[in-house]
């Protein structure tokens, strides 16, 4: 499994630097400023792709977590762990880059709004998760309840995807029009920082399964 998960990772790493080459070129040279929030919009780039990896992450973490259950497959509880603290990283990566933006958009840092205050509670549940895998060791009972702990905490995802649209926002618009060669911009940044999420979490899992070998 080492050898496949480290070949996976070098691959990943390499097709996600050049796609993030490419698009970090495209989100300063080719897509255009926006009329009223200026340059600072361009966050808009990474900050999106960055949320939505955080939730495919999320995912993966709980599928893994309901495996380990199931199966009690130490493969599987490496899997969940890894992908809980890949996707943790994305999700802070969304709440830094959002308030930097909002502060221009909004006037803002903060609002206390569905949407931030659902993805806020995203933040501080997988925080709690990875505290309670550090803090409680390798004892197998608690790999056991932080599997259950990571299946509860997703449940938390659906309500931040849909926050907007069940419960309203005071600063995100429901739908959102882009320019051309914006849409194109971020086609091309959704893939590079799935395939940055994704090297990420291989050569996180690569480095758990070392730590395994090594116990």
């Amino acid at each position: 499994m080492i050898g496949i998960v480290r070949k996976w990772a070098i691959v990943t790493t390499v097709f996600a630097l050049v796609l993030n080459a490419l698009s970090l070129y495209m989100v300063f040279f080719h897509a255009p400023v926006e009329a009223r929030m200026g340059h600072v919009q361009k966050i808009f780039y990474y900050h999106v792709p960055c949320a939505v990896s955080a939730y495919v992450l999320l995912f993966v973490a709980f599928t893994a977590s309901a495996a380990f259950l199931w199966k009690g497959a130490r493969k599987y509880d490496i899997w969940a762990l890894s992908s809980a603290e890949t996707g943790l990283v994305f999700v802070l990566c969304v709440l830094t880059t959002g308030p930097i933006w909002g502060r221009s958009a909004w006037g803002k840092w903060w609002v206390w709004e569905p949407r931030l205050t659902t993805f806020l509670v995203l933040f501080l549940m997988y925080a709690s998760y990875v505290l309670m895998r550090v803090f409680g060791g390798k004892d197998p009972k608690t790999a056991k309840i932080a599997a259950v702990f990571s299946i509860i905490a997703f449940m938390d995802v659906p309500l931040v995807n849909r926050a907007i649209a069940w419960w309203g926002s005071a600063v995100h618009p429901r739908e959102v029009t882009l320019d051309p060669w914006m849409k194109e911009t971020l086609l091309v940044s959704f893939p590079a920082v799935l395939l940055l999420a994704a090297a990420i979490l291989l050569w996180r899992v690569h480095l758990a399964c070392l730590e395994a070998e090594g116990t």
